[in-house]
């Protein structure tokens, strides 16, 4: 037994025993918070109900996470490491890759990023900007919303639906729904203030601000600011050839780096960020049962991320020494690193209240809008040539980049009749813009700047599509025992149709302790504007050869994509089927299991290269796959009163099996390799384990581990006789929080990430292996190789 082993088995089975620990995952029947709050929460997200429902009696699974667990994490760059670490059927791989490195890809329970619908308080989140080009393979080409732009100090709690809910909220709810409930207090405030370290040195810094305002006698304003800012952090190896100029005796290699890491040419790791993100949530009541509400996010976002390293031989430098060039670079090369600025904004206007007949209504009209603007910097572009003295003429490149806007307008009501029947109904109209922005010209001059070529004029302009849609959510409790659901929606879009989807759900309770829910229905994803014309030139490189690869993305609609079997992008549509239980085993556990399948037809995936007749290559998004999602999911919460210890236990097992694949132009468009890092990327099994023990009024303790199952990394095949993939071990992780109350204003809080430094497994010969660009470990699983991290916090109630 090696030494994490052993420190694995000693601190885990007392946890497992129930001696430590606290609940911080809330899910289903939470009780995490408070005593004064023990009672079952009510659930938000999932129904259109006025009448008051615990998620206990909902028909499909719900998370209610608290504010007191979502700030119990450490040195996060977002909220979305915040997820990742509560929920285990929610995956967030490394930040890695072009655009990727700014805007996290996501996954619940093995979909894609934009597969998942994100609201604030009810309302649909617009997507980001970026259409993923860079993902894990499960992700690729998806189109979805970027919760890093929330900040965390305006969560009141967040609420997850593990279900298919297309039905009920229109495009996305593929695999379910995330809702961040934003703060409503109209009096109060807080402010915190957190210093974080890793064991490797770099450090972080995260402050909030929270204050409720009172708005006349009748309203509120609640307002919300965060700042953040994260070194970047380097985990990665000195390049073979980098390392051989080194033993050589040339000075200066890796010295253009921006994060300090010399000898380094190339860095891997989580990303330099900082964030300013901001927060308003009012609302005003009006005479006649009425109220106004206005919700306003504005953040502005700036990450850097490096990029492959340029050696001496590189066609670049190649290309410059035949003009003459002789300076530095020819000795030591140089490395680019991408710069990507975020401004994200979105305003919302409401009015809601009730009629005389017990109807109540909902009026909003909404605006969303994300810039990423991308720069490049320490690069050439050789068809500059050079100056009169024979220098590079230019270094930093403004190539371009994307935005994405939205406009939605909803009319939403719901009807009791009697007391068993409740009816909402509604409609929606929303229009998406997405704009692809051009660089300066010296950023695509012939070949362009190394490693980003910017975004040529000729690509750039703006596509438009708009969609209106009607549904109708019936709730009956046709008994006391039997809560049935039925919703009907279609919607209808300018692009490509018609769609219409349902969705049946029951919950049944057998016993005053023992319920049985389940759910059928359909879903679906619409192509967006960014799906079905982005255009760019993507650059890779060949870990083995460290050679150059260029892939040409055009629309699908393209005259040459459509030579090439390309044709206008449909929906993805699917069919979700869940079976589960609640039940309460004495007055201190409860437990709940929900077993799942999730048919996707039509999955909108990029194609590999295609080679054109004149020798150049191409990609486009096509419908190209069917995915099967299957697995289950078990909840188990219990309370300790006589060591007054709480402990949650939420455990995700998921397999993801491609099923059928559509041939463009007689050829697969998904490669075998492709569809093998879709099936064997994530980890079938995750779980979180977290404690908390209270010792005293003011000393309490929490406890967390996140296990991560066995994988796979996406380089090499399975089985291979030469360079297969490696499979990569389960992993876990160990955190620790310890809270003071010093007085009913002040409270400080130490706490432990990863306590023990692991990382996962590395990767070797004779594996297929990327340590001759710098990186022993899988550079996209879902278990980081962030490593340990200490932090100290503060915050002050007022």
């Amino acid at each position: 037994m090696n030494k994490n082993d052993f420190v694995t088995k000693l601190v885990f089975l007392p946890m497992l025993l129930g001696t430590t620990g606290q609940t911080v995952l809330a899910a289903d029947n939470n009780n995490s918070q408070a005593t004064d709050e023990k009672v079952e929460k009510i659930s938000v997200i999932g129904s259109r109900s006025a009448k008051q429902r615990s998620v206990a009696d909902s028909t499909v699974p719900i998370d209610l996470i608290s504010e007191e667990d979502i700030n119990a994490i450490g040195n996060t760059a977002d909220i979305t490491d915040n997820l990742k670490a509560l929920v285990p059927s929610y995956i967030a791989t490394p930040a890695t890759g072009d655009g990727s490195a700014f805007v996290r890809p996501t996954s619940l329970r093995g979909t894609a990023p934009d597969q998942t619908l994100v609201l604030i308080d009810g309302k649909r989140r617009h997507r980001s900007a970026l259409v993923q080009f860079f993902a894990p393979a499960a992700g690729n080409g998806a189109h979805g919303a970027d919760v890093a732009m929330i900040p965390s100090i305006a969560l009141k709690r967040i609420e997850v639906l593990r279900d298919g809910a297309s039905s009920q909220y229109g495009s996305d709810a593929i695999a379910g729904v995330i809702n961040f409930v934003t703060k409503d207090a109209s009096e109060g405030g807080t402010v915190n203030l957190q210093y974080g370290q890793f064991y490797e040195g770099e450090s972080s810094i995260k402050f909030g601000f929270n204050k409720g305002l009172e708005l006349g006698e009748n309203g509120f304003a609640n307002f919300s600011l965060e700042y953040v800012d994260n070194e970047a952090l380097s985990r990665g190896l000195i390049r073979p050839d980098a390392q051989s100029y080194i033993d050589s005796g040339v000075q200066g290699v890796g010295a253009d780096s921006p994060f300090g890491d010399a000898p380094f040419t190339q860095t891997w790791g989580r990303p330099e960020t900082d964030a300013l993100r901001l927060f308003l949530n009012a609302g005003v009541e009006l005479d006649g049962n009425m109220s106004l509400y206005s919700r306003v996010n504005y953040a502005d976002t700036s990450g850097r991320y490096r990029f492959f390293y340029r050696n001496q031989n590189h066609s670049t430098l190649t290309a410059l020494k035949a003009l003459g060039f002789t300076g530095k670079q020819t000795e030591v090369g140089f490395t680019p690193y991408l710069d990507g600025d975020q401004k994200d904004f979105s305003i919302i206007f409401g009015l809601e209240g009730e009629f005389a007949n017990d109807t109540t209504y909902d009026f909003s009209i909404s605006h969303g809008s994300n810039e990423l603007d991308y720069f490049l910097s320490n690069t050439v572009n050789p068809d500059l040539g050079l100056d009169s003295n024979l220098q590079i003429p230019q270094m930093d490149f403004n190539v371009g980049g994307y935005k994405q806007q939205e406009l939605n307008i909803n009319a939403d009501f719901s009807t009791t009749v009697g007391e068993d029947l409740n009816v909402a109904y509604g409609a929606e109209w929303r229009k998406e813009t997405y704009t692809s922005i051009a660089g300066e010209p010296n950023s695509y001059l012939g070949a362009g700047s190394s490693g980003f070529k910017g975004i040529n004029p000729n690509d750039a302009g703006d596509v438009s599509r708009d969609n209106y849609a009607v549904y109708i959510d019936v709730e009956h409790d046709v008994t006391d025992a039997l809560l049935m659901q039925y919703a009907l929606r279609y919607e209808d879009f300018s692009d490509f149709g018609g769609t219409t989807n349902y969705k049946v759900a029951a919950n049944y309770s057998v016993t005053d302790d023992f319920s049985l829910r389940g759910a059928v229905s359909t879903g679906f994803h619409a192509p967006t504007p960014g799906q079905s014309s982005v255009s760019s030139i993507i650059t890779t490189f060949d870990g083995t050869t460290g050679l150059q690869v260029e892939e040409g993305l055009i629309p699908a609609t393209h005259p040459l994509a459509i030579q090439y079997g390309g044709q206008k992008i449909k929906e993805e549509e699917s069919t979700n089927i869940s079976l589960g239980f609640v039940t309460n085993v004495g007055e201190a556990t409860s437990i709940t299991l929900d077993a799942y399948k999730i048919s996707v037809d039509d999955r909108i995936y990029r194609t590999g290269n295609i080679a054109t007749s004149d020798s150049t290559s191409i990609s486009f998004y096509t419908n190209a796959l069917d995915v099967e999602h299957q697995g289950i999911d078990l909840v188990v919460t219990s309370e300790f009163d006589s060591i007054d210890t709480n402990i949650a236990l939420s455990y995700s097992y998921n397999t993801i099996d491609v099923v059928g694949q559509r041939s463009v132009s007689g050829q697969k468009p998904v490669s075998d390799a492709t569809v093998e890092d879709i099936e064997n990327n994530f980890p079938n099994s995750r779980f979180v384990l977290t404690s908390h023990t209270v010792f005293s009024d003011d000393l309490s303790l929490m406890l967390r581990a996140n296990y991560y199952g066995s994988h796979y990394d996406e380089r090499g095949r399975i089985g291979a006789a030469e360079n297969p993939t490696a499979e990569i071990g389960a992993t876990i992780y160990f955190d620790a929080e310890l809270s003071y109350q010093f007085s009913e204003e002040v409270q400080v809080k130490f706490g432990v990430t990863n306590l023990f430094d692991s990382y996962v497994d590395e990767i070797d010969a004779p594996y297929a292996n990327r340590r001759s660009v710098g990186l022993q470990y899988p550079r996209r699983s879902a278990a980081n190789y962030e490593g340990g991290s200490w932090y100290l916090g503060v915050s002050y109630d007022f």
